[in-house]
């Protein structure tokens, strides 16, 4: 170990779902490290949930590197953080490639075909296992971390505990239950179940008394502009005004949310708000919302494309669900 304090570095993953699941990873890495110097390099997306987490002491914002120039400038940062070690928390050819090129001693991470020598210990990537939770878990563990503390947790800015309340007041809402979200957006279009039928299943659950919010980011306005217009009730919109901060405490007040494969599902899975899973174009086992409260609706091994396997998803099934959550 070089100097005083070991300095520890870890390769993050993109999404707000993969850091929701990184989280953990850090909290052993603290247990077993207290006194070490962590850093964590995250994607322009994911890296707010890291902002006020107790367990990291450093937080790169990974710009995706453009050309040779981009990668080599990668390289030479990681040289002079003089890092002792290096957790790689994605299976990334590239990022084992670059700790070894800035030559961090020790490198953990999952094997791959490329680059898997260049890793001083590794595990074997499981292609039935959680692409998140699980191989995190496993790779954290080859430090000798102790796993059985695994839940999840999120740390948002208190200041949206504050602002949330008058943004929910001026889009309508007045306490009324259950209140329900919907998320219909998702980072690819076959990822997305139809709009006409999360219109349906709104307006189902208002006509029997409950509240839906639609929510998403200012991406997902035109889907749930669309959503709105298919519907004969009003829901609340939310859509596109929320910080990430407002949609973790948005979705911790849910009784239940409705989403496809995409961020939002894991972050009610970290404050534990029930979920009712719609997966189709990824297997929901793999990439699913962890914990025991959620229903989730897997149409994955069904069809030949990922659209007609959303498109197989019907609204009573949906519906169904939803009410099993509401009263178990």
């Amino acid at each position: 170990m070089r100097g005083k304090r070991e300095r520890i570095f870890v390769f993050a993953r993109t999404g707000i779902g993969d850091i929701v699941y990184t989280i953990p990873a850090l909290r052993a890495l603290r247990q077993q490290f207290p006194e070490a110097h962590i850093t964590i390099e995250a994607g322009e997306r994911g890296h707010s949930l890291l902002r006020y987490c107790p367990y990291v002491d450093e937080v790169w914002v990974r710009v995706r590197p453009r050309g040779l120039r981009g990668k080599l400038l990668s390289i030479w940062n990681l040289y002079r953080g003089d890092f002792d070690r290096a957790v790689i928390l994605d299976r990334s050819d590239e990022k084992t490639l670059h700790t070894f090129l800035a030559r961090i001693p020790k490198r953990y991470g999952v094997r791959k075909k490329l680059f898997r020598r260049l890793l001083t210990a590794s595990v074997e990537w499981d292609p039935n296992a959680h692409d998140m939770n699980d191989h995190f878990r496993k790779v954290v563990e080859l430090l000798g971390c102790d796993t059985s503390d695994w839940r999840l947790e999120l740390f948002p800015d208190p200041k949206a505990y504050q602002s949330l309340p008058e943004k929910l007041t001026q889009v309508g809402w007045h306490g009324e239950r259950p209140l329900i979200g919907i998320n219909p957006g998702a980072s690819s279009p076959e990822r997305q179940w139809l709009p006409e039928r999360y219109a349906q299943v709104a307006d189902a659950l208002q006509q029997e008394g409950a509240r839906i919010v639609l929510l998403g980011g200012a991406g997902d306005i035109p889907l749930a502009e669309t959503i709105r217009r298919a519907m004969r009730t009003e829901p609340l919109m939310l859509t596109g005004k929320l910080s990430l901060d407002e949609l973790i405490v948005a979705i911790s007040g849910l009784d239940a949310l409705i989403s496809g494969d995409t961020g939002p599902a894991h972050l009610a899975a970290a404050v534990g708000t029930p979920v009712v899973g719609l997966y189709g174009a990824t297997s929901a086992r793999r990439y699913g919302p962890v914990g025991e409260k959620h229903v989730i609706i897997d149409k994955s091994t069904q069809y030949e494309s990922g659209q007609a396997r959303m498109v197989a998803i019907q609204v009573e099934e949906v519906l169904s669900a939803i009410r099993s959550v509401l009263d178990p």
